[in-house]
């Protein structure tokens, strides 16, 4: 009844969860911020409607949009242009489209685990084959060097890399940076860069592929700097023999990305680095709250997160972490399993300090008292 193709990727086991959640469960699963975008953005949003911004654009995006993008990005390469820029309709689109760009039957693309949800599904859409390559726990989540060498054969096209890190809020440091830029070179990879969340870094810096984009492409959003996630806006870059081929697959996937959201993200660019800036310590706050009561809980244990939002604890119980997160959600809590990034996530919770200080601590009490009942659910 329906294509061979569909039936080969998987459910996302994030929405498996969501679908499971009660009226009044605390969401600690989340990727999106409690904030509402900064004034202006709204207003120029209206602004946009008000002027009949309603009408199909250019599939790479508006013009003024693209050089304010260019703009910020020329900070880790001074020789980016506007014409390195695409506009696109999400991140999540713009990956899509660069994997159904890049990758064909016979590649392989080295996918990091645990790692985001979409990289193995869009490798596998794409008729390419991925392999993932560790991230390490007792590293604090930085790449196996050694191991990702050790994966690389004659088939090897692209390397998939994603800082700071969904789900496990690491942050490349220098040496692993440095290799993966030397790995990418030495064997001819496109490297695919997720850097949505290049803007929530708490300690140390980020450090941009876009330093490498004549064998790179960049993806980012506005989803997480605006607080604009349904406006479905993302961006990335890329070289410019690849960007009218990228541009060819959107236009088939959604033909333009929405027209409005363009023209009031490039009225307001500017503002959101002050909103950012000012949500860091906040977030900050959060993440040690976080951290500092998952770390209470015996036997379990996480890292703090120098990145993203979100922490990403392991813990010693005998329990499958979807069956974990099923029983955890029963009892009034919402978080991902972390099997949701790979089976490399299993034993561990993905959980998301983009919530309130009181969600914190009201939904990290009933993860205490669940795992001090040995992970079970009500009525087990």
């Amino acid at each position: 009844m329906v294509s061979k193709r569909v039936l080969s990727i998987k459910p996302s086991g994030i929405r498996e969860i969501f679908e499971m959640a009660s009226v009044g469960a605390i969401n600690l699963g989340l990727g999106e911020l409690d904030f509402e975008p900064p004034k202006e953005a709204r207003e120029a949003y209206k602004e946009a409607l008000d002027n009949d911004r309603n009408r199909y654009g250019p599939t790479k995006g508006i013009d003024p949009l693209r050089e304010l993008v260019a703009d910020k990005v020329r900070r880790y390469r001074s020789d980016i242009t506007p014409a390195n820029v695409v506009i696109t309709a999400s991140g999540t689109q713009g990956t899509m489209a660069t994997f159904q760009t890049l990758f064909e039957h016979g590649d392989e693309v080295l996918i990091p685990e645990p790692g985001f949800v979409l990289y193995e599904p869009d490798s596998v859409l794409a008729d390419a084959r991925p392999v993932v390559y560790p991230l390490l726990d007792e590293s604090g989540f930085q790449p196996d060097i050694e191991a990702l060498k050790a994966l690389i054969t004659p088939r090897t096209k692209g390397l998939v890399v994603n800082s700071p890190s969904n789900p496990t809020g690491s942050v490349l440091n220098e040496e692993s940076f440095r290799a993966l830029k030397d790995l990418a070179v030495d064997h001819d990879l496109w490297v695919v860069s997720d850097e949505v969340y290049e803007d929530f870094i708490y300690s140390g810096k980020h450090r941009s592929f876009n330093e490498i984009i004549e064998r790179s492409v960049v993806l980012n959003s506005f989803s997480k700097s605006f607080a604009v996630p349904g406006w479905r806006i993302g961006y990335l870059t890329a070289p410019l023999e690849l960007v009218d081929h990228i541009a060819k697959m959107q236009y088939h996937l959604v033909a333009c990305p929405p027209t409005p959201p363009q023209f009031a993200l490039a009225k307001v660019f500017k503002v959101q680095e002050e909103f950012t800036r000012g949500l860091i310590p906040i977030f900050d706050r959060r993440r040690r709250s976080m951290v500092d009561r998952l770390n209470a809980i015996e036997g379990v244990r996480c890292h703090l997160p120098e990145g993203a939002f979100y922490a990403f604890p392991s813990y010693e119980l005998d329990i499958p972490s979807r069956d974990l997160a099923r029983n955890l959600v029963s009892s009034g809590v919402i978080c991902a399993p972390g099997t949701a990034f790979g089976e490399r996530g299993e034993k561990h919770l993905r959980f998301s300090y983009a919530a309130s200080d009181e969600d914190i601590v009201n939904g990290l009490a009933i993860v205490r008292k669940v795992m001090e009942a040995g992970g079970l659910g009500p009525g087990n």
